[in-house]
């Protein structure tokens, strides 16, 4: 992923929610969790300036050794932080309105950042989700020069979760895969070459195929899903090649290797 820039990223405020449940939770279920809100129980805040600092940050605890005098350091809590969100103010956002009311209670609020970080029109933007508490919302005036501001301190009660920016479109094989070994005999090793991909696929798939009859008809051989393959008893003569598919958020497409072993000229 390439580096991106601040401007554009959006900050929504949601409903009320519980940091020690969402704590509880897996990472895959505290996502579940914050991409299950609806739409429109989330809130932009318009008008900010900076989003000041957000994430984990450990507190240290040392030991000195009598022996080798060397200090050990240890992570003990761990603390997301407290972001001081800088909005110019505007006394008709509704986002701002919504924090503005947060500050006036002692819950807990879904919160979620947007970047804009898409590498081009086949991605997504990376989310980012938490839960925390509105601490408090200073007014700078300033003086006749200046813009008149609110900082909405916003204190981080749970890990930060992040879905990252991923394909919009399916991977494509653009170079097939191909089979690294030629032997047939029992007990030898093929691998498989996953080839050149388009749509920066996460993950890769394989499925070991077999001409059992001799006719140029492949079948899948069973149990056969690892990137290598070891030739068993009675594959001996069967000409080989393997499927190989791409995946990522957007789907799987699959492609086989050009020649397969065991055929003429492999």
């Amino acid at each position: 992923m390439a580096i991106h820039k601040t401007a554009g990223a959006r900050l929504y405020i949601g409903p009320v929610a519980n940091p020690d449940t969402i704590e509880a939770m897996t990472d895959e279920d505290a996502l579940s969790y914050f991409d299950g809100i609806s739409g429109g129980d989330w809130t932009e805040v318009e008008e900010i300036e900076s989003f000041g600092d957000l994430g984990d940050n450990s507190e240290v605890a040392t030991f000195a050794s009598v022996k080798d005098r060397r200090v050990r350091k240890v992570k003990t809590t761990r603390d997301a932080g407290t972001m001081a969100i800088v909005c110019g103010r505007d006394a008709l956002d509704a986002g701002q309105i919504a924090l503005i009311a947060a500050e006036k209670t002692d819950n807990n609020y879904a919160f979620k950042i947007v970047y804009a970080d898409a590498r081009d029109e086949d991605h997504t933007t990376s989310t980012e989700y938490f839960v925390g508490m509105v601490m408090s919302r200073p007014t700078n005036l300033g003086g006749v020069q200046d813009i008149t501001k609110r900082t909405f301190n916003i204190g981080v009660n749970t890990a930060v979760y992040e879905v990252p920016s991923d394909s919009t479109v399916a991977p494509s094989n653009t170079t097939r895969p191909s089979i690294i070994g030629s032997s047939l005999a029992q007990g030898s090793v093929l691998t498989a070459d996953e080839g050149v991909w388009d749509g920066n696929p996460t993950s890769f798939t394989y499925q070991w195929q077999a001409d059992t009859s001799g006719n140029g008809t492949f079948v899948n051989i069973s149990g056969a899903t690892n990137r290598t393959h070891t030739i068993a008893a009675g594959q001996a003569g069967d000409a080989i090649r393997v499927q190989v598919a791409g995946v990522n958020a957007a789907g799987t497409s699959a492609a086989v290797n050009s020649l397969p072993v065991g055929l003429a000229g492999s």
